[in-house]
């Protein structure tokens, strides 16, 4: 049974792992300028002036939108239409800020810190951008955790790692590598989840690709506040289809690291 938006009302304590397997976690706000503000290209650098203390770099960059699909070789990065973003660099974290026309995009990649670290950055990260840009309404917020598992062998199959949920048909679990599995849920008319399980061939024996996307397309007012609960409703059903999904030698890992 899919889980429905707003099912569990109270917060869960979700543990954080010393060996993560996330290699990118991501939260993008999608927002609208007041009424007779345009966009221009004069904003990315005066978010730059407010924030250069701790991102001292700042470079043009193309949309790093991506989409799992099956290629000759197993899942292969799609990269979808282009649009220019300007990205920020953290000085000593790998953690980075992209901004572009009418939306703001928070990355972190490799450590994963832990969710309450990452809200702490996003919420600091979007309070300067408010200042900064003054939107009038929030239109949408997307939650994303890419998790990757390396496998131990060849004989190494989903199933080992991962289990059957709403969200992973049984059938991928004992496939040879070359799957791809993607389930895109309609939870309500402003809510859906996408989650992708495919092969990558990079690496000795290819990896186990886990791919959550969590999003609410629906106005919420500007402020740190409302951002913050709706984060927080978004990242209780990613945790809920990742821990569903996470199998006991999964759990090991995150624990314990190599097996």
């Amino acid at each position: 049974m899919v889980r429905k938006e707003g099912a569990v009302t109270t917060k869960l304590d979700h543990p954080s792992y010393p060996f993560p397997t996330v290699v990118e976690a991501l939260c993008e706000v999608h927002f609208q300028l007041s009424q007779g503000q345009t966009w221009k290209p004069s904003l990315p650098g005066a978010l730059f002036k407010r924030i250069q203390n701790e991102f001292p770099e700042m470079e043009p960059a193309l949309e790093l939108g991506v989409q799992l699909e099956l290629g000759p070789h197993g899942v292969a990065q799609k990269v979808l239409p282009h649009r220019q973003r300007t990205r920020f660099k953290h000085a000593t974290r790998p953690l980075c800020l992209q901004l572009g026309e009418n939306v703001f995009t928070v990355n972190l990649l490799p450590k994963y810190p832990g969710w309450e670290t990452m809200r702490k950055d996003v919420l600091k990260a979007w309070k300067q951008a408010q200042e900064t840009l003054q939107p009038s309404t929030v239109t949408r917020i997307g939650l994303r955790f890419i998790n990757c598992i390396e496998r131990e062998s060849q004989e190494d199959r989903p199933a080992n790692w991962l289990k059957a949920t709403d969200y992973i048909p049984p059938g991928v679990l004992t496939s040879e590598p070359g799957f791809l599995s993607r389930v895109e849920a309609r939870l309500d008319s402003q809510n859906r989840i996408i989650v992708t399980l495919g092969f990558q061939s990079e690496g000795a024996h290819g990896a186990v690709v886990l791919d959550i996307d969590r999003i609410v397309e629906t106005e919420f007012p500007p402020d740190v506040e409302a951002l913050g609960d709706a984060m927080d409703r978004l990242h209780e059903d990613v945790w809920y289809a990742f821990n569903s999904a996470k199998g006991d030698k999964l759990e090991r890992l995150l624990v314990g690291g190599k097996q």
